[in-house]
């Protein structure tokens, strides 16, 4: 990868570039936010399965602009198989 502060995280048999995780906002890091959602996965993604979903992007922190990306439908199903 040619940024620095930049990983690869493997799940579910699928590479995830991730970076920063040392960044702090509102009292932890990035890498923490990963953790946790990595330990309650099993619990919260059964009642997300197949259901739409909007995400608020903060990509330059929660201080910076943000954008909503929503779910992609048939376009992001598609792009899921490559």
């Amino acid at each position: 990868m040619t940024q620095k502060n930049q990983t690869t995280l493997r799940v579910a048999g699928r590479d995830a570039a991730v970076s920063n995780l040392n960044k702090v906002e509102v009292g932890f890091t990035k890498g923490q936010v990963i953790d946790y959602y990595t330990q309650v996965a099993r619990y919260i993604l059964p009642h997300l399965k197949d259901r739409p979903i909007t995400m608020k992007r903060f990509p330059n922190g929660i201080n910076g602009q943000y954008f909503y990306e929503k779910d992609a439908g048939d376009i992001g199903d598609a792009r899921k198989r490559q």
